[in-house]
């Protein structure tokens, strides 16, 4: 491993990436992994990482959605959860009230384990709003 002070000892960190995920108030599940054409420096999630934030830069938000809540699973799904279930409020735009971020802290160590629902690189995003529909760029920031 790397001894770079700035990453803890890891050798790298990255995010992966879930290009407009249609968001509405019932869970959906969407994957999290390298997506290059749409996030040019995502990456896929390491076999052994350290989770540490969920963004979920948000537009074409509408219905009152204002929270989103979620957790991360091991399978598509959503049956294996890797994360309890997370609820973040929606910080709007200054002067767009459609837009926004919601960030969901995590601080969980993630070890692939080789099950048979699991793929190589990926973890799936289970997540809903309170109310209302909304686009989101979701990125899953870990270090590796």
């Amino acid at each position: 491993m790397s001894s770079v002070a700035r990453y803890g000892g890891f050798n790298h960190a990255g995010y992966s990436y879930k290009h407009q995920a249609a968001l509405t108030a019932a869970y959906q599940v969407f994957p999290l992994t390298q997506d290059t054409p749409n996030a040019l420096r995502s990456s896929v999630v390491p076999p052994f990482a350290q989770l540490q934030q969920v963004n979920f830069q948000v537009d074409t938000l509408a219905g009152g959605a204002a929270k989103v809540t979620f957790y991360l699973s091991r399978d598509a799904a959503g049956d294996i959860p890797v994360t309890g279930e997370i609820a973040a409020t929606v910080e709007f735009g200054f002067t767009t009230p459609t837009k926004g971020t919601a960030i969901g802290c995590l601080d969980y160590d993630y070890h692939y384990t080789q099950t048979a629902p699991e793929v190589l690189g990926t973890l799936y995003l289970v997540a809903k709003l309170n109310i209302g529909t909304a686009n989101a760029n979701v990125l899953l920031h870990w270090r590796g």
